[in-house]
């Protein structure tokens, strides 16, 4: 699995949502945390899609322009069932609404 740095949630249709990059295979599930800069969790998944769209889940306002911090451990689909990776993804968002953002 590989994940953007920067995505722009601004409602243009283009790269509106932290998606990761395709293709990927074999993903059952992740377990997605996002951070701001003082260390709150704005947003949580398990759907191996992500799709934040730049709203913070503790208010569901649109969280500032700025950079966020995530972890993400990935599940695979193994034939023995869903195995947990051992390499635990971490990294930073870049979040950039430009024109047309709404709040």
């Amino acid at each position: 699995v590989f994940l953007p740095n920067v995505f722009t949630p601004n409602n243009d249709t283009k790269n509106d949502y932290f998606v990761p990059i395709k293709p990927y295979r074999f993903i059952g599930k992740v377990d997605m945390k996002i951070y701001n800069r003082w260390g709150t969790l704005v947003h949580e998944t398990e759907d191996p899609e992500i799709k934040w769209d730049g709203t913070d889940i503790n208010n569901g306002k649109m969280v500032p322009e700025g950079v966020y911090y995530y972890v993400c451990e990935v599940y695979e689909i193994r034939v023995e069932g869903l195995r947990k990776n051992s390499n635990i993804l971490s990294g930073f968002i870049h979040l950039i609404r430009g024109n047309g953002a709404t709040n």
